[in-house]
């Protein structure tokens, strides 16, 4: 696998060609250096809570975790550091996502054996020029900036979700509430998540708005205060080039709205 450096970054499986330094830096990421149990969170997306994230970074020295800890957010991931892929695979635990900073050999042997020994992604950190090992599924080459990282990071836990719903170039993880589109990634409201999934399952066709209603409010009610039209407004301010000017989320008057995905 090929590595690129400041330009752009490889990933695999490809769901976007270029990715952009768009994400921003927000809180700071808990570090956890020794074994332990994190009781499992359930997984529903209509809710605000989400699971956090276990990342673990195999490297020499823990210089990358401050880094880290500054840029991802605490209440989205848990850190969790080894100083070699041996001493990884002895932990008792199951990441979400593997980092690893290959060594000058390439790390060929020891992406196989994580590969293996754990079921999640791996990003490999490569040095300047050098090749990534095939089986990593992304691949970022020094020098990068921080936003880089974080969001190669974001991408492969997108295309490794096991909770994905795509449309055309749009890919939504419904468990993380996180929309992939035009090379961005947009973290949606709960309620806006819900929307955006039902009318993802029915791109092209007009979902009804008593439709819509019933099966994200779960209410037979009706919309009196209009709540539809408000999570609608802001999945446009999110999404669209031009929100007074809508052409994803197309509203079918008296009828409810058509999802146009780009292609």
């Amino acid at each position: 696998m090929a590595c690129q450096d400041l330009q752009g970054v490889v990933v695999k499986p490809v769901l976007i060609s270029v990715l952009s330094a768009g994400l921003t830096a927000s809180k700071t990421a808990a570090i956890m250096t020794l074994p332990a149990t994190t009781e499992e969170l359930p997984r529903c997306p209509v809710q605000g809570e989400m699971e956090p994230k276990t990342l673990l970074l195999i490297a020499r020295t823990q210089s990358l975790i401050k880094h880290l800890r500054s840029a991802l957010d605490a209440s989205r991931y848990v850190i969790r550091w080894a100083s070699s892929s041996s001493q990884a695979l002895r932990l008792d635990l199951h990441p979400s996502l593997l980092l690893l900073e290959l060594p000058a050999s390439g790390g060929t042997r020891s992406v196989a054996r994580l590969k293996k020994g754990f079921d999640a992604p791996l990003v490999a950190l490569a040095r300047k020029g050098q090749a990534g090992p095939a089986l990593a599924d992304a691949c970022l080459a020094r020098p990068y900036e921080m936003a880089q990282l974080v969001e190669v990071i974001e991408t492969t836990l997108i295309n490794h979700s096991s909770s994905i719903i795509c449309a055309e170039n749009m890919c939504l993880d419904t468990e993380q509430r996180r929309l992939q589109m035009h090379g961005l990634v947009h973290q949606l409201r709960p309620l806006a998540c819900d929307i955006l999934s039902l009318l993802m399952q029915r791109s092209g066709q007009v979902v009804p708005r008593d439709e819509l209603f019933r099966r994200v409010w779960h209410t037979n009610d009706g919309d009196s205060t209009r709540a539809l039209d408000v999570h609608i407004a802001y999945l446009r301010r999110e999404l669209e080039a031009d929100p007074r000017k809508p052409r994803l989320i197309v509203t079918e008057r008296g009828v409810g709205y058509r999802l146009h995905p780009p292609v």
